[in-house]
């Protein structure tokens, strides 16, 4: 059997890029305010509680990830993120908010994000997007995309509002979509974004119309514009590096297309830009196979979507790329020695749902 997702035996990773901690601070004061102390389960993601009072120290994205997942569970709101995005001070953001809001333009706010965004989350990586109005597309480097849901829906969504914010209107986008699923109709969500949002997608993606990328931007300032571009390397002296692991790299070009039942080695190289022999090679120098990242990327999403609940077994088995059944019960049994409901069950008693 596998270990669980987060495991210290898991083969392969390096070090986890690292967040200013701005989401695990606010699903913390969550718990607080409704009755629940944070720490244990802090403690329980590999957090120090100390960071609560410390808003200098940096979080590893990684660990923020595994506490924003148990906070939704505790809470019982499985939009955390969502929710958390709409309340909370954007200023608690710092360096990068406001040189957004200095900017002339929302197309140059978007790009003071793709320039600075890193300083608050070295994993996602922030750019452009190719649509013909002002967007943006998130990436995920030295991170799994597949482990998070709470951060994209937290970013993409306070990125609109700061959208809106910067403007003084009330824009609507003409595209959102994200890659993690969510079954269903998310009617909350898009009655915020004011448009259905595309789970399941290729792309982590907010986009808007062709006439909004020279929308001027009512908290502009260029003064303060120029003073914190050069202030920039003195507030945030370290670098991001080059955090993504082949590994991880892999596991993020395979979940888009696993749903769709294409995780072919060619068409990952493909996507990474190299050949099957030259990938099948650099996974052999980690000591592992490709069939061992799908194998395993498999295993750690149905324990996912069957922990949620929000999925049938059928549907999970299609989101896990298989498109019979039998091959579904097979690989449950392979990994846990249980069918898929007999796993459930099990989950639903060990958190007492």
């Amino acid at each position: 059997m596998f270990p669980l997702p987060g495991s210290s035996t898991e083969r392969g990773r390096e070090q986890a890029p690292t967040t200013v901690g701005v989401l695990t601070r606010l699903a913390a004061a969550q718990l607080s305010a409704q009755g629940i102390d944070p720490e244990p389960r802090m403690i329980e993601a590999g957090l120090s509680p100390s960071l609560l009072g410390n808003p200098d120290e940096r979080v590893p994205v990684r660990r923020q990830i595994a506490f924003l997942n148990m906070a939704a569970d505790d809470l019982g709101d499985d939009l955390l993120g969502f929710h958390l995005a709409q309340s909370f001070d954007l200023r608690a953001l710092g360096f990068v908010h406001y040189i957004m809001a200095s900017a002339e333009t929302l197309a140059e706010a978007l790009t003071y994000q793709e320039l600075y965004g890193v300083s608050v989350n070295e994993a996602l990586k922030i750019r452009e997007g190719s649509g013909e109005g002002a967007s943006l597309e998130l990436s995920y480097a030295g991170v799994e995309r597949h482990l998070d849901r709470h951060q994209a829906e937290f970013w993409l969504t306070t990125t609109l509002r700061q959208c809106r914010l910067f403007t003084g209107r009330e824009l609507v986008p003409i595209s959102a979509s994200m890659i993690h699923s969510r079954p269903g109709r998310v009617a909350e969500m898009e009655r915020y974004f004011g448009l259905q949002i595309d789970f399941g997608a290729e792309l982590d993606l907010l986009a808007f119309a062709r006439d909004t990328k020279e929308l001027p931007l009512t908290t502009r300032d260029h003064f303060l514009k120029e003073l914190l571009a050069g202030l920039h390397q003195k507030a945030f002296p370290y670098s991001a590096g080059e955090a993504s692991s082949l590994r991880t790299r892999v596991e993020n070009a395979i979940m888009p297309r696993l749903r769709h039942g294409t995780p072919k080695i060619e068409a990952i190289a493909r996507d990474l830009g190299t050949s099957a022999r030259t990938l099948t090679r650099r996974l052999a120098d980690l000591g592992i196979s490709f069939s061992e990242v799908l194998d395993e990327l498999r295993y750690q999403l149905a324990v996912q979507y069957l922990r949620d609940g929000t999925s049938t077994v059928s549907q999970v088995t299609w989101l896990l790329g298989y498109r019979e059944p039998s091959a579904s019960v097979r690989a449950f049994k392979r990994w846990t020695g249980k069918t898929p409901t007999a796993f459930r069950r099990e989950l639903r008693r060990g958190t007492g749902r």
